[in-house]
């Protein structure tokens, strides 16, 4: 029973927002979207000519301009570019905040095939249903969109390394998850979290990695020999604690194979029965 509801979170976890780019344009309150300024949006290389009104004038600080050009790119549908920087205006900016409407465009864009910033939309949509931004909080829907951006959005695998941090500190208990405490080790999925983050060039989550295993090795963690089973299982060369050694080489080839292998630990670590 306990493996059949892990399972069926990962399912949430990998395939929420299915067809939302194939959903009907939207506008937000606020942003007046112009028809023949939607209409003059052509493809530019792989964006559009709104996306690229809108990046020139963030550049002269003018945001109300940008999000109306983000959001027409959004709605002409060439690419999500537009989706994910309106959403992030609408996240950031004070004057402009808007979080229901941040979180429709960064859900079409966590829910594409972009792998560059579908990540990243995915780190921002956690942090909404974390923080209960357009509702209560959703400890559950949270978990699974930062597991996408951390490990679970694409199968190359790209990452939002900010995207680890945050839900390294943000492991739902065993009381919130509805498992068992002997099958849920928050401190250990937060371990491969770090180690994940720490391959997107970040040594300061290297080093949030190598404390946390230093501090269970001290304790004499259960979750030690869990990962010892799992660095085994999937084919590691090396012993759990190398976890953050491995992950920040700097040839690619390498870092993919290494972020693929603990992709696959995260799977273990989050729905293995033991």
């Amino acid at each position: 029973m306990m493996r059949s509801s892990l399972t069926a979170f990962f399912i949430v976890a990998v395939a929420v927002v299915t067809g939302a780019l194939a959903a009907a344009p939207t506008q937000s309150a606020g942003v007046s979207m112009d028809e023949q300024t939607i209409l003059a949006c052509v493809p530019e290389g792989n964006v559009d000519s709104c996306w690229q009104s809108g990046v020139a004038a963030e550049k002269r600080g003018d945001a109300q301009a940008a999000l109306a050009a983000y959001e027409a790119s959004c709605n002409a549908g060439f690419q999500v570019g537009g989706c994910y920087e309106a959403g992030k205006i609408y996240f950031l900016n004070v004057d402009l905040r808007n979080y229901e409407a941040a979180q429709e465009r960064m859900e079409r864009v966590c829910g594409s095939d972009e792998i560059g910033i579908g990540p990243y939309a995915c780190k921002y949509l956690g942090i909404v249903y974390r923080n209960g931004l357009t509702g209560e909080p959703r400890i559950d829907r949270a978990f699974a969109e930062l597991s996408r951006a951390c490990f679970l959005h694409n199968p190359a695998p790209f990452i939002d390394g900010n995207g680890c941090e945050v839900l390294a500190d943000s492991i739902p208990g065993a009381d919130e998850m509805g498992v068992d405490e002997e099958i849920w080790q928050p401190e250990y999925i937060a371990y491969l979290a770090f180690a994940m983050g720490c391959s997107d060039d970040m040594p300061a989550l290297c080093d949030r990695a190598r404390a946390i295993h230093s501090r269970a090795t001290e304790q004499s963690a259960r979750w030690l020999g869990r990962c010892a089973e799992d660095v085994e299982a999937v084919g590691f060369a090396g012993q759990c604690g190398d976890l953050s050694r491995a992950a920040s080489t700097a040839d690619y080839e390498q870092r993919q194979a290494f972020r693929r292998r603990l992709v696959s630990m995260y799977y273990r670590a989050t729905e293995f029965a033991g």
